[in-house]
């Protein structure tokens, strides 16, 4: 802008330099014309007074004039035909056709051939008819005219230097107090604010400099609050646990968090790019263009990379100055374990209300028959022993829920420290009599370990173990129990030999109420491997199953205690 200045105004200089140099040379040229037609004229008539008082011929008459003088004298007659010339000895020639012959009175100038120099010329018919011609030299025109020509440039180069140096230290007056400015923007765009000093020599710059600083002021702080709000809502929408994301009316992507970033695999890249550069699921990018086209919102479950999200696809309102913003919000919420959740409780409801169904049935039915006395008296004892048998099953079930309810919600439980092969040896008596009756050989290899845990979980996850080694083997068969110790991790083994697990069930039997057998009858509830597996991650821990049919099975639970 500086260079611009100083060449926009030098040039407005030199263009009104050069103009007035063409009007004082038009000026000075008509004044030379002028002086010069005086001074011809004047010659002109002192020689016509002489060539009017003269008697004598006209050689003598030109002999009278010194040829020193720099005049040339030339009498021509009416005809224009060279009579005599004082520089010239040669007479007779015709010089009707030269302009002061042609036009009497008038001045002329041309290059003299006769003398070689330039000269004025001027002639004037006399009384007898002869005509006179006077001429004198140029140069001493010229020569006056060149020093004014020479003198008045080197003013007008010496005025135009002097006024590029004065232009200079305006314009760096003028200008530097723009280059604060430009440096202070420079700085306020990155965040820091700088005051700007007012020591321009102009108040009314100072005052311009004081009303940008107080702009500046407010726009850093307008800039900050700005910058605090985006990082507040960055931070709020990344801690939302939801993929958002804003397209603009050509559904191209303006904005995205965290999650999204995560599910779409995102980068910077991915800004202002339509929605197919990132999306490739068809009914998520067909939503977006409904969204834009419609201004109906959308609600749909969409399968991605192994999760189910649910996706609710906005409209926003972009009305304003600014029509390149965001017209459509999309929210993805990953309910693949809301829905799991939700599935294991439909699917809990109803397997309990089926499990509960039996035993209720059997027992109803006993009292029915009791109510219409349709039972014998020798009978009583065997359906009194049926309906007991019934309710244990009842409670049994009712136990093992609340057991996993205890464990789902992770309540507190009471936490101490227990020896854990006394809880095995505890719950081996316990199971003893029932291998007894299946003359089955439990085979126990337990280490002294000690452990922080709640000795109900202990005793259950021992006794479900055992328990199910025992019911799912033929009788005559051994199971295998170690309890023993690696590095920071209790670890225990049941390993039996009975009827095995087929591979397609081995992912399930963990599941709640799941049987493999589903017309099996063997007074379980269906939730012991279930609570097994949520008393193992109560600890840390992991479960290990191998198994085949007909080759027994062995699970090994690794806890941290």
């Amino acid at each position: 802008m500086k260079k611009d200045l100083i060449r926009r105004n030098l040039t407005l200089v030199i263009s009104t330099f050069l103009v007035f140099f063409l009007v004082v040379m038009v000026a000075i040229y008509i004044y030379w014309q002028h002086q010069s037609k005086t001074l011809v004229s004047y010659v002109l008539a002192e020689v016509e007074l002489e060539y009017e008082a003269f008697d004598g011929d006209l050689i003598a008459f030109i002999d009278t004039f010194d040829a020193s003088s720099g005049r040339r004298i030339t009498i021509l007659n009416e005809q224009g035909i060279v009579l005599i010339d004082s520089d010239d000895d040669r007479v007779g020639q015709d010089k009707s056709g030269r302009p002061e012959i042609m036009n009497l009175g008038s001045i002329a100038t041309r290059r003299s051939e006769t003398v070689g120099v330039e000269l004025l010329y001027m002639a004037r018919q006399m009384s007898d008819g002869n005509i006179l011609r006077v001429a004198i030299p140029l140069q001493s025109q010229a020569r006056l005219y060149s020093l004014i020509l020479w003198l008045f440039m080197v003013v007008a180069a010496v005025l135009v230097l002097l006024y590029y140096m004065g232009l200079k230290r305006i314009n760096k007056n003028l200008l530097s107090p723009w280059e604060k400015v430009k440096v202070g923007l420079q700085k306020l765009s990155t965040g820091d604010y700088q005051v700007m000093a007012l020591t321009s020599p102009y108040p009314e710059i100072n005052e311009l400099l004081h009303e940008m600083n107080q702009i500046n002021l407010e726009t850093d702080k307008h800039l900050r609050s700005i910058e605090t709000y985006q990082i507040q809502l960055k931070e709020i929408l990344n801690e939302l646990k939801q993929a958002v994301m804003l397209f603009d009316q050509k559904e191209s992507l303006v904005y995205f968090n965290a999650d999204a970033k995560d599910y779409f695999h995102l980068n910077d890249d991915a800004y202002d790019k339509p929605s197919y550069y990132m999306i490739r699921d068809v009914e998520l990018k067909q939503a977006i263009h409904d969204v834009n086209e419609d201004h109906q919102n959308r609600l749909f479950d969409l399968k991605h990379e192994g999760k189910l999200l649910e996706v609710k696809v906005f409209h926003v309102n972009a009305e304003g100055r600014n029509k390149t913003q965001a017209t459509v919000l999309v929210l993805m919420k990953d309910v693949s374990h809301e829905r799991a959740i939700e599935q294991v409780k439909k699917d809990f409801f109803s397997h309990a209300s089926h499990e509960l169904k039996s035993p209720l049935t059997a027992i109803r039915g006993y009292a029915e028959l009791i109510e219409h006395q349709l039972i014998s008296t020798e009978d009583y004892q065997k359906i009194a022993h049926d309906i007991v048998k019934q309710t244990e099953t009842m409670t049994a079930l009712v136990e093992d829920m609340l057991m996993l309810s205890r464990l789902e919600n992770l309540k507190e439980s009471i936490e101490a420290k227990i020896n854990l092969s006394e809880v095995l040896t505890s719950v081996i008596q316990q199971l003893q009599p029932i291998a007894d009756q299946k003359k089955m050989k439990l085979n126990v290899k337990a280490a002294h370990i000690e452990g922080v845990c709640d000795p109900v979980d202990m005793q259950k996850l021992f006794k479900n173990l055992i328990e199910n080694a025992i019911k799912y083997s033929e009788a005559e068969k051994k199971v295998d129990i170690v309890l023993s110790k690696d590095q920071n991790m209790v670890l225990f083994s049941v390993k039996d030999q009975g009827i095995g697990i087929a591979q397609e069930h081995q992912q399930r039997v963990f599941e709640r109420f799941y049987r493999v057998d589903k017309g099996r009858l063997d007074g379980g509830t269906g939730l012991g491997l279930a609570i097994v597996k949520h008393i193992t991650l109560k600890y840390h821990g992991t479960i290990d199953l191998k198994s085949s049919l007909t080759r027994g099975t062995t699970i090994t639970v690794k806890l941290s205690l």
